[in-house]
């Protein structure tokens, strides 16, 4: 019977729980003048697209126009190193590479055409928030670009996979007259008289100390796989809805029972203790990075007090990881 039981825990699959971390759901609540407490930056799909429809039903042209409600605070850490980057080249690789730090749901391809670099946005997402997604994502570049160089930065190129909306005049401000609806790939094109453009603000060591830290989240990231991946998505989630993990909830939420859970992590030469310090450490780097306080995040990763905050990154820092 036992055995029985153990079988139907370990055949059970959690649902994957996809997230897009950054303000971007924080904007979309003060756009709906919505004042809901949230202990979290990190919005579900499911939450993120809720507020999209509403915002929506307000301005259907929200897409386009929710940049422009972004201050820098706001901004993600990737569109603060487009700022710093040499040229326009360099920014729309950086861009490319690191957007998989902002959102589960987003892979970026850069593809070279002749004299040409096409940006692919690849967005795994149900229809609207894809859209509405892919807009805002190709505005925060063009803006970011223009806002860089000085320039009326513009691609020379834009293809989208969904059909023409009815506000499709407001694209040509952002893409320029060559706009394709209905495509089979959503790409942006430039020029490689737009690619050479240089950035008012370059600073390379700026941009080879965020590319340091970037770099090391994306290792991180990559690292974990199976179970320890599953389990540290959990206990991650658990922390930014200001829950403190433990090995026996998280097994809950795995449909596994605690002693299984430690046996497969040990299977990745991993401890439950270790992957949480490993969760807390990478959630620090991204509070640090959008200016949080100490007192702040300590509360933020499930410490009683600060004092017990700073003899664990002690700890971390003692087990070589940084």
């Amino acid at each position: 019977m036992r055995e029985k039981d153990r079988n139907i825990r370990e055949v059970a699959k959690p649902v994957a729980q996809r997230y897009h971390r950054g303000p971007l759901g924080q904007v979309l609540e003060r756009y709906l003048s919505s004042h809901r407490a949230r202990r979290h930056s990190d919005y579900s799909l499911v939450e993120l697209e809720q507020l999209w429809l509403e915002a929506a039903s307000l301005e259907p042209a929200i897409g386009l126009q929710l940049f422009g409600l972004f201050t820098p605070q706001d901004w993600h850490v990737i569109a603060h190193l487009a700022q710093f980057c040499a040229d326009v080249r360099q920014a729309v690789l950086c861009w490319v590479r690191y957007a998989p730090l902002a959102a589960d749901t987003d892979t970026f391809r850069l593809l070279e055409e002749d004299d040409t670099v096409a940006v692919e946005l690849i967005i795994d997402a149900p229809e609207p928030l894809s859209r509405y997604l892919l807009e805002h994502y190709s505005v925060m570049a063009v803006t970011q670009l223009r806002r860089g160089t000085g320039c009326s930065v513009m691609p020379i190129r834009a293809c989208f996979t969904h059909s023409r909306p009815e506000y499709h005049t407001q694209y040509t401000q952002w893409f320029g007259e060559r706009i394709e609806f209905g495509s089979a790939r959503n790409r942006l094109y430039f020029d490689a008289q737009t690619l050479a453009l240089p950035l008012l603000g370059r600073h390379a060591g700026l941009v080879e100390l965020l590319t340091m830290e970037l770099d090391r989240r994306l290792a991180r990231m990559r690292q974990l796989s199976g179970w320890a991946a599953r389990a540290a998505g959990i206990a991650r989630r658990m922390l930014e809805h200001g829950e403190v993990p433990a090995l026996e909830s998280v097994a809950d939420q795995l449909h596994q029972s605690p002693r299984t859970l430690r046996r497969r992590l040990a299977e990745q030469s991993m401890g439950f203790r270790e992957l949480l310090d490993q969760v807390r450490k990478e959630l620090e780097q991204h509070l640090e990075l959008q200016g949080e306080s100490r007192t702040r995040i300590a509360e933020r990763l499930g410490y009683g007090d600060l004092a017990a905050y700073l003899n664990a990154r002690k700890r971390w820092k003692a087990s070589g990881g940084e």
